[in-house]
């Protein structure tokens, strides 16, 4: 299924993703007043998600954690795999720390809860479209989600680290604090593309799958 918004609409295509339909219909309505949004595509499960994300050039999706056909934290890892420029935000009626580390450790840019209010929602999209991360206030210690190093295959210490540069590691503290791209390009008085470019060096010379992955990194190393 496909919102009535054309091919060519100017501006960003956000995908929703959940098996509610008055749920879709909320946040496609939400949306459509937001200036970024060029066009609106919804699926209401896991294959038809991927689907769509195959066809269209998705820049953020909004995706619930209970689908008839998986799970959005997987659907989250496999979004990010396939198309690594997509920025996802959980959106979900669940309020656990467990599975919002969950959510940031599949690749995943925010977690929100449904009781969100659409002001926050409109500027958690915003953010995360922006390069940046957001847990939401509903959600218990939501300030030691992102602090908290996720369990997994283990991390490196300050090994690779350690032969970064001051700039370097100034912009690796900028992205484990959650700024996005603009956010880092005011502060480093630098073009929003020379943060870009800087930050894929980074990630490579670090051995970091995204930006998500890096803050953990810097996080369990003591660093940020």
């Amino acid at each position: 299924m496909e919102a009535a918004e054309p091919d060519g609409a100017a501006g960003d295509t956000v995908l929703i993703v959940d098996d509610h339909p008055v749920v879709r219909s909320g946040l496609t309505a939400l949306l459509r007043g937001e200036d970024w949004v060029g066009r609106v595509v919804e699926a209401d499960c896991v294959a038809e998600a991927e689907r769509i994300a195959s066809l269209h050039p998705i820049r953020v999706a909004v995706v619930d954690v209970g689908l008839p056909d998986g799970d959005g934290v997987e659907l989250t890892r496999r979004l990010r795999l396939a198309h690594p420029g997509l920025a996802v935000l959980v959106l979900t009626m669940t309020a656990e720390p467990d599975l919002a580390r969950a959510v940031l450790a599949a690749g995943g840019s925010g977690f929100l809860v449904k009781e969100t209010g659409p002001d926050l929602l409109l500027a958690a999209l915003r953010t995360v479209r922006d390069g940046g991360l957001v847990v939401g206030p509903h959600l218990p210690d939501a300030h030691r989600v992102l602090a908290a190093p996720t369990p997994g295959e283990g991390t490196p210490g300050t090994g690779p680290f350690a032969a970064l540069t001051p700039r370097e590691l100034q912009l690796v503290r900028l992205v484990a604090s959650g700024a996005s791209n603009p956010r880092i390009a005011r502060q480093l008085a630098v073009a929003d593309k020379t943060v870009r470019n800087q930050l894929s060096a980074l990630l490579v010379k670090v051995g970091a799958a995204d930006r998500v992955q890096l803050a953990l990194l810097a996080r369990d190393a003591g660093i940020a």
